[in-house]
């Protein structure tokens, strides 16, 4: 929808005559808690006349006590449809006032060349309150020396390290191109000072950090979105180039969401559903798991919520689907580590390409602390075996030995649980190497191990072995 009720002030009549800049319009508009329901999303038109070099937008409104919240972005002209490139970018509710340049751009946007015409604000209606919500949008186009804005370029297939190992990262961290509290630069170096191998940069609906070019020795940086839709948030790793993005204007039953996704994946992205059960509002994924999708993070929040992403992850497999447990500690801000959670990823080399085959395949142990050792789970029968995310192929009826290996010294303590089909069927103190026997598998299924701390705490989870009988 354009907007509610939208009233356009003298200022800006008055000076829609002009062909060159100083220009500025004034817009209010007011929407209902009926708007939100028809959509999470309206677009406000504003005119950028010939010869901008430069737009300021502020837009204001009362948050009621909290009981309105509204975002914001921005399109340039052109469609407005699903996957439009129109899009100049997004900054949520995280400033209220933004500028696109030429050569520069507030966090979150792309600068470059404005072209004249009808352009959009773009508001989520995040909440809003019984009686309504007003917004007041100003924006003031320039004509100003502009300089050429850095390019960005593709991603590079060059290794950071050789090698096949565990490479330790997180995988879900903001900066302040969305809600988080530190440029790509400060979020580069506070990872490399804590040793990650990876680190995967999600601000959300915008892949704009790409724009600091922000790098470390021995580090390897991954283009991500966090898309946060109405239904829930999911990652999106592997995208890169200037202006690329997963979009992010679905709602309940929308049949676009499984277009975005499988779109993403098309692209060579890996799609991943985040935090699927959270406090926050409209954080919790409610919509159903498309095809698409081939991750889930299973370790954020309470205990209650990773109980329930536990279940969620297992009801996946049970229906035969290889999905990859994940997380990330969905860093924002203040002193906590990054890697509280974290992954370990056994990839053949520190490369993108690498990482997210790796992914794919389920070469990951989920950690409560990155700074763990990566536990290996192995599965024999006869002379075949296969490691975490492989398949083993079976006889019907053959038993299959499951070998879990830990550092004791890594793990003091600690309890190692052997899951079959997400059901615990053998549990020990950690002594070594760990030897079960699950007996007689009659179906297809899965492996994985547990380790299990001091109240019940889940230090490490590592992805299944998959069984297929014959």
């Amino acid at each position: 929808m354009k907007c509610g009720i939208a009233v356009v002030f003298g200022l800006a009549m008055a000076l829609a005559a002009q062909t060159t800049p100083p220009w500025r319009q004034v817009t209010r508009v007011r929407y209902t808690a009926a708007d939100q329901e028809v959509s999470h999303y309206a677009y406000v038109p504003f005119t950028v006349p010939p010869g901008t070099t430069r737009l300021t937008l502020t837009y204001r409104y009362d948050r009621a006590g909290g009981a309105n919240a509204v975002d914001l972005g921005v399109y340039e002209p052109g469609l407005l449809d699903t996957g439009t490139p129109a899009l100049r970018g997004w900054s949520g509710g995280a400033r209220d006032t933004i500028a696109i340049g030429v050569g520069d751009a507030s966090p979150g946007y792309w600068p470059g060349p404005l072209p004249s015409g009808e352009w959009h604000a773009v508001l989520g209606l995040y909440k809003v309150a019984p009686d309504g919500v007003e917004v007041e949008l100003t924006v003031d186009c320039r004509d100003e020396p502009a300089t050429t804005a850095p390019a960005v370029g593709p991603l590079s297939s060059a290794p950071v390290r050789d090698g096949a190992q565990w490479y330790m990262g997180v995988l879900h961290a903001h900066t302040v191109h969305s809600d988080g509290e530190l440029t790509p630069d400060q979020l580069v170096r506070k990872a490399s000072e804590e040793r990650l191998d990876f680190l995967a940069i999600t601000d959300h609906n915008n892949t704009t950090h790409q724009r600091a070019h922000a790098s470390a020795a021995g580090l390897l940086v991954i283009t991500g979105e966090e898309v946060t839709t109405p239904v829930g948030h999911f990652n999106v790793w592997g995208l890169g180039g200037t202006r690329d993005y997963v979009d992010f204007r679905v709602g309940t039953g929308d049949v676009t969401l499984d277009r975005v996704m499988s779109g993403a994946r098309d692209r060579g992205a890996v799609v991943s559903i985040n935090h699927p059960v959270s406090e926050c509002r409209a954080c919790s994924w409610t919509a159903a798991v498309p095809d698409s999708v081939g991750a889930v993070e299973i370790a954020n929040g309470g205990p209650e919520a990773r109980r329930q992403a536990m279940l969620l992850w297992d009801s996946l497999l049970r229906t035969g689907r290889h999905v990859t447990a994940v997380d990330g500690s969905d860093w924002h801000r203040g002193s906590a580590p990054l890697a509280h959670p974290a992954v370990r990823i056994w990839a053949t080399e520190l490369s993108t390409i690498a990482v997210l085959d790796a992914l794919r395949r389920g070469r990951v142990v989920v950690l409560a602390d990155g700074r763990l050792p990566a536990p290996e789970l192995e599965a024999r029968s006869g002379a075949g075996s296969a490691r975490i995310g492989d398949t083993l192929v079976v006889p019907r009826g053959t038993a299959v030995v499951v070998t879990v290996r830990a550092a004791p010294e890594a793990y003091p303590g600690a309890r190692v649980d052997v899951l079959w089909n997400g059901e615990v069927v053998s549990s020990n103190q950690l002594d070594g190497a760990l030897i079960s026997t699950v007996r007689h598998p009659t179906e297809t299924g899965y492996l994985r191990a547990h380790l299990v701390g001091h109240g019940e705490t889940l230090l490490a989870v590592t992805n299944p072995v998959y069984i297929a009988t014959r």
